[in-house]
């Protein structure tokens, strides 16, 4: 064995041709890690704004569902659920249109829609959702006597 050992060599630095090597791996890879963490990320928001539009609809359609209920009680349930979320929707829609002339049993169906481009993080980067409307549905039958 020599004293001068190709290991005791490589661990002492890089050779004269590798010494920029590392840093241009780095060039390559950190893009595709951090586009990586961006739409785990990005992912991850979209799921959570998809499951408060859901409890928002399902307060509103709680509220559609009782005797006596009006349209603006339901646009306030649907409010004061994402209040809490720091969301504002876009639009919503009910069936019927007017709940207090719904009868007992019938369906009610509570739509509420959301602008994908008012809760991204990271803007543009799914140039593909710009403009997409995430919605949640929730439908309960009308409360009643009789």
């Amino acid at each position: 064995m020599r004293n001068g050992s190709t290991f005791h060599n490589r661990s002492r630095g890089f050779r004269k041709g590798e010494r920029g090597g590392a840093i241009i791996e780095m060039a390559v890879v950190m893009p595709i890690l951090f586009m990586f963490l961006f739409g785990i990320v990005e992912f991850g928001r979209i799921m959570m704004v998809s499951h408060s539009l859901n409890n928002a609809a399902r307060a509103g359609a709680r509220v559609a569902v009782l005797p006596g209920a009006t349209n603006a009680a339901v646009l306030a349930a649907i409010n004061n659920e994402l209040a809490g979320t720091g969301l504002t929707m876009n639009s919503y829609q009910l069936i019927p249109e007017d709940v207090s002339t719904a009868n007992r049993d019938d369906p009610i169906t509570v739509r509420v829609s959301i602008n994908y481009d008012s809760i991204t993080w990271v803007a543009g980067f799914f140039p593909g959702l710009s403009g997409t409307q995430l919605h949640e549905t929730v439908i309960m039958r009308k409360e009643g006597f009789g």
